[in-house]
């Protein structure tokens, strides 16, 4: 499994916020809101469409997602 950084500048401050991609998503543990729509198959049960989410963990670190709504595997991470 990979995971990645996503380096968000916020109030002159460096917040870091990790995401495993083939972390199963929970909505309930990431304060999450609708992104954008990806058409491109999900890397994990090809599902033909990726829901993109802004991101924000329980201390405040944000970023960009992108979910598959069958699988609910984070497929990547965008800026």
């Amino acid at each position: 499994m990979r995971k990645a950084d996503l380096h968000v500048d916020q109030h002159q401050e460096h917040l870091y916020i990790t995401i495993s991609v083939g972390e199963e998503f929970k909505g309930i543990d990431w304060k999450a809101q609708h992104d954008m729509e990806f058409n491109t198959e999900c890397l994990f049960c090809s599902s033909e469409n990726i829901t993109g989410y802004r991101v924000e963990d329980e201390t405040g670190r944000t970023g960009k997602i992108a979910v598959c709504p069958t699988c609910e595997k984070v497929n990547a991470v965008y800026i």
